[in-house]
């Protein structure tokens, strides 16, 4: 049995410690200070976290600028543990945060009416902003989500859902932020030139604002039961996290290992969104059967002091991803598209509550419908069909990274187009850098490949080739093979090492070269001609990237030396003899990388 994933190994501490510890030197900070909605503890954490990466703090911890995936960082597996299951945890115990007592029929029903048009319409307004302004869909996905749920919770919630880098998830934080603090200062003077009462601003204030302090702040502002009611209608969109993150979730499944196979709903949802729906329904009982009481109050103060945390360490963790010179450019860019999220979400609740608390609740609907159908008509123009594909052939051609989900559909579509040329292969292969989650399902494959070692397929083409995972445990390694088919690869994370022999005839075999290789590093193997074994290096697991060519019509080869193969003591130019046999581990012994496809995906 494979140890859990989720219980975090030997390689992962340096970076799990140093994201702990800046996360709690965060919250210290925060708690230290006096309380402002201008800022929070989630914010600290980012910028302290790229504070070490951007300064000379970096050469103190030894810390490496990162690469799209931070290899060979000692940092790596632990940032990334932090980013994948610290995350879900956090996660899971937001569940009980959410709060139910405050929600009133009247007020509910107003707030579900708002509710209903500004988040779908705001959902799409942000997908035709992103496609104006060549932002990616996931960038896209957590914006949205920061506008339309619950500012930063909500974009981490997103994150691994919508398949976002980590630096984008640091930006989303910044902007949808960024908007929080704008409306601490332009609420309050609108809602008083609109003429709103206070329990009409401070339902639009809880319904427009992204941060949940600032909208409690900005309700406060407006006086009388404005502060109680902007918790009010904040509390009813964290509730919709859940339901986004469900849509979300089935919207997003397509590019993934099992494509084409008949997939259930509980197949496609991630497993950590149970343990928040679990504790979000038993807080909502808890609150209306038993009510309140000290003990359950000590319950939630702990829940909350854990829950913000762990996602200041998530955030340190993210922090310590953001180069600042590479953010510059996508960082204006999401600006623009949070900034016109955020006007559309505050314009639009504000038109539907300023109508409906001067008794037209026909005319709230009117603009509700007509505001929907409008978003909905410019997403479908700007970011849908060919518009997306223009948009994702754009990004390919600049030379930015691409993740597996867009690698897919570019595969996909220029072999639609004609052959897929080498040329073009190689350079898909060296801008493809995955995403959060992406790579969880090889890690959980089955499938053989060599002692210690398993794969999985993500894509394959009609005209045979295959975009293929294999993930490696420390030390493991193949045995000495050659491929039925080409192959390009690339090391995406961790440390592997290549031997090539040359075959002498009789069953001689020489060792023709041994290198280790280095992240992002393309290798070339020419199908049954190349004798190779690779073997995962260091103290912790390897992932590779291969794109396999059709096969040739043969099994592939596989050689057993007479007696046990000692990998450390293989010299170039050394000898050994092997005896040949059919490699009949899956997708080698000539049915293709199809038996990959057929995995369950891993939430």
């Amino acid at each position: 049995m494979r140890r859990p994933q989720w219980i975090p190994t030997r390689p992962d501490l340096p970076g799990l410690a140093i994201a702990t510890i800046l996360g709690g030197v965060a919250l210290g900070v925060a708690r230290a200070r006096p309380p402002s909605p201008l800022v929070s503890d989630v914010l600290f954490a980012l910028v302290i976290g790229a504070l070490v990466l951007n300064t000379p703090l970096r050469h103190l911890v030894k810390l490496a600028l990162p690469s799209a995936e931070r290899e060979p960082d000692r940092y790596a597996p632990g940032l990334r543990f932090t980013g994948k299951w610290v995350l879900r945890l956090g996660i899971i115990l937001m569940g009980l945060k959410v709060q139910t007592s405050f929600f009133g029929g009247a007020e509910l029903l107003l707030i579900a009416g708002v509710a209903a048009a500004a988040l779908p319409s705001a959902f799409f307004v942000t997908h035709a902003l992103a496609a104006a302004f060549g932002v990616r869909r996931p960038m896209g996905d957590i914006l949205a989500g920061g506008t339309m749920i619950c500012g930063a919770s909500a974009v981490n919630a997103i994150a691994p859902v919508a398949r976002a880098h980590r630096e984008e998830q640091g930006v989303a934080i910044g902007v949808v932020f960024l908007f929080s603090v704008v409306a601490l200062f332009a609420f309050r003077p609108i809602a008083a030139l609109v003429g709103l009462s206070p329990l009409h601003a401070g339902l639009w204030s809880g319904l427009a604002v992204n941060d949940l302090s600032s909208a409690i702040a900005v309700g406060a502002q407006m006086g009388g039961d404005g502060g109680v009611m902007a918790a009010a209608a904040k509390s009813a969109r964290i509730l919709l996290l859940a339901p986004t993150l469900i849509a979300l979730s089935l919207l997003r499944r397509e590019g993934g290992p099992t494509k084409g196979v008949g997939k259930s709903i509980a197949d496609t949802l991630p497993g950590f969104l149970v343990g928040y729906v679990g504790l979000a329904v038993a807080r909502a009982l808890v609150d209306r059967l038993v009510g309140p009481s000290a003990a359950f109050t000590r319950v939630l103060d702990a829940d909350k002091l854990l829950v913000d945390f762990l996602m200041a360490t998530v955030s340190a963790g993210i922090g310590l991803h953001l180069d600042v010179r590479g953010l510059l450019g996508s960082g204006a860019r999401a600006v623009a598209v949070g900034g016109g999220a955020s006007v559309w979400m505050a314009g639009l609740t504000l038109t539907m509550i300023t109508l409906a608390s001067r008794g037209a609740p026909a005319g709230a609907a009117l603009v509700a419908v007509g505001c929907v159908l409008a978003a909905y008509a410019a997403y479908r123009a700007a970011a849908s069909g060919e518009a997306a594909a223009r948009l994702l052939r754009g990004r390919f051609e600049s030379g930015a990274p691409l993740s597996l989900a867009e690698t897919t559909s570019l595969l996909g579509a220029v072999e639609g187009e004609g052959a897929l040329e080498e040329p073009f292969l190689r350079r898909v292969l060296g801008q493809l850098h995955p995403t959060i989650g992406e790579l969880i399902p090889v890690r959980e494959s089955p499938l053989p490949h060599g002692e210690g070692c398993r794969w999985i397929t993500y894509w394959q083409g009609a005209s045979g080739w295959a975009l293929v995972a294999v993930c490696r445990d420390a030390g493991s390694a193949t045995p000495i093979h050659a491929h039925p088919h080409r192959l390009l690869g690339k090391t995406i994370e961790g440390l592997m090492e290549e031997i090539r022999f040359t075959d002498l005839g009789q069953g001689e075999l020489e060792v023709a070269s041994r290198q280790v290789l280095q992240h992002n590093d393309l290798v070339e193997t020419d199908g049954l001609a190349t004798l190779h074994l690779i073997r995962a290096v260091g103290g912790r697991p390897a992932i590779d990237l291969q794109l396999r060519g059709p096969e040739v019509g043969s099994p592939g080869r596989r050689l057993r030396t007479r007696d046990p193969l000692d990998v450390d003591a293989l010299t170039v130019g050394a000898h050994l003899f092997a005896a040949e046999e059919i490699d009949d581990r899956p997708g080698h012994a000539g049915e293709g990388a199809s038996v990959g496809l057929a995995q369950r995906p891993v939430t």
